[in-house]
């Protein structure tokens, strides 16, 4: 999994345990726990949208133990200064 500036594919995900609020994206630490970006250079974006949507499923699924996230796959926009949007596939 790598990132890249010019990709233009991202996570949206949420906790199971918090239907109602999702984010994007920043970083997948080591501990398994996901962070949420910000701004549009805090996004972690994937340049093919197949590498994303393997990510995505890896979440879904648990990878082998108990998944503790739904997610997405969705194109970042840029808008104004910092901002972005996601837009659907």
């Amino acid at each position: 999994m790598s990132a890249n500036q010019k990709g233009n594919w991202c996570i949206f995900y949420r906790k199971l345990s918090e239907p109602t609020v999702w984010h994007t994206m920043k970083t997948w630490r080591k501990d398994g726990i996901l962070v949420s970006a910000k701004t549009y250079n805090d996004v972690y974006k994937f340049y093919r949208y197949r590498e994303a949507w393997e990510f995505a499923k890896n979440l879904i699924t648990g990878a082998g133990t108990v998944p503790v996230y739904d997610a997405e796959v969705k194109r970042v926009c840029k808008a104004k200064e910092s901002s972005f949007y996601l837009a659907g596939n």
